[in-house]
């Protein structure tokens, strides 16, 4: 369900990787065993977050579409990006872009709307767990499209064949030098 080894290998081995929508911070957790790295776990529910038992991770309180990212080495999204709206979506995604380090990577794991029953289960799923949330699904080819537009190499990868639902890995590095302020 949650292809750690496969995010783990993409990240930069050493670097601030922030995880934004981190959840309970069970992938942070696992980022956090390479010791070069410092994770930054972040999430607007304060309920979830929890105090971390090991000196290269932190989990702070916060909204994704405003959180400071300048100086970082890697980000991830696991199953967070259907929550914003398209509009939040392309903008948290292009400051992402404009954010990272150069050689600097993201990796998004979310739903392809063309797996027309992985994204019906996952719709129901996210129904149950947030009854409230507008959710909004877009497909591989959209996004690939978009990310490269915004200067990233993506390589799109399903993780894993077996589980009912979000198993799309969209693997980005930035391919653009970082522009002088």
């Amino acid at each position: 369900m949650l292809p750690l080894k496969e995010i783990d290998e993409f990240l930069p081995s050493q670097g601030k990787i922030v995880d934004l929508g981190c959840g309970e911070g069970v992938l942070d957790e696992f980022l956090a065993k390479r010791k070069t790295r410092k994770v930054v776990g972040i999430d607007i529910n304060k309920k979830r977050l929890q105090q971390s038992r090991v000196s290269n991770l932190i989990f702070d309180y916060g909204d994704i579409r405003d959180f400071p990212l300048k100086g970082t080495d890697g980000v991830v999204l696991s199953d967070v990006l259907h929550h914003l709206n398209f509009a939040d979506q392309n903008q948290l995604l292009s400051r992402i872009a404009n954010s990272l380090n150069e050689n600097g990577v993201l990796v998004i794991k979310e739903i392809d709307t063309k797996e027309f029953i992985r994204s019906k289960l996952s719709r129901f799923w996210d129904f149950v767990f947030y009854p409230k949330d507008m959710i909004y699904f877009s497909n591989s080819k959209d996004l690939k499209r978009f990310l490269e537009k915004l200067g990233f190499k993506v390589k799109i990868l399903r993780a894993c064949r077996f589980f009912p639902g979000s198993t799309t890995l969209y693997l980005c590095r930035k391919s653009f030098a970082k522009a002088s302020p």
